[in-house]
């Protein structure tokens, strides 16, 4: 009964050791959208939104039917101010979705003062950089204030209000938003601040004075 069950035994590792051997590693290859044209732009309230230039599907592992794809989604109302985005998204071959984003300011605000600049969130001390992308358009490098890489567009309507979302975060791959969105310029006292709604980041007011 011994030898039986050693030679059971030596069988099992050698059917799993064979099995073993037969694992086979494949490298998926995602690709990446990327916008034609202008991926910033800003138009004035009730003027006219370019020709949609589309967007192009870099690598072949994408199901979309072609390497060029135009705008899946476009929320852009060009007679109310405000922040919109046009979404290119395809699929891949292996079920994932990828995308990217054009954003759009809609406002007359002039940029009478270049908000451009290292900014610091009042509740713990984080900088965060601010960069304009358009005229009033600008991009917060950081939407929550936390060290990470997610950014939020606004648009600068006025010298107090500012619109942020809805818009596609193209980090997140979700849609966000904000509430109580306000802008505050003064020499030595400019801020701005609102409630982030994205997920994960819960509903503080965040305050971004600039340094």
């Amino acid at each position: 009964m011994k030898k039986i069950f050693a030679i059971l035994a030596i069988t099992i590792l050698t059917v799993t050791a064979c099995q073993k051997d037969k694992t086979v590693s494949h490298v998926v290859t995602v690709p990446t959208v990327k916008v034609n044209g202008d991926k910033f732009i800003t138009i004035n309230v009730g003027g006219t939104m370019p020709e949609d230039a589309g967007a192009t599907v870099i690598n072949d592992e994408a199901i979309s039917g072609g390497s060029n794809i135009m705008a899946s989604e476009n929320n852009v109302d060009v007679n109310t101010p405000g922040i919109y985005y046009m979404l290119y998204q395809t699929q891949t071959k292996n079920g994932y979705t990828v995308g990217a984003a054009r954003y759009i300011a809609v406002t007359n605000y002039t940029d009478a003062e270049d908000l451009t600049g290292t900014y610091v969130r009042t509740a713990n001390d984080l900088p965060v950089e601010l960069t304009r992308k358009s005229r009033a358009l600008y991009e917060n490098n950081d939407m929550g204030g936390a060290g990470l890489s997610d950014a939020i567009y606004f648009a600068v309507i006025n010298d107090s209000t500012i619109v942020a979302g809805p818009e596609y975060s193209e980090t997140l791959s979700t849609v966000i938003d904000t509430k109580n969105a306000e802008l505050h310029i003064e020499p030595g006292n400019t801020y701005f601040q609102y409630i982030l709604i994205a997920p994960g980041y819960g509903t503080p007011l965040r305050k971004f004075v600039k340094e």
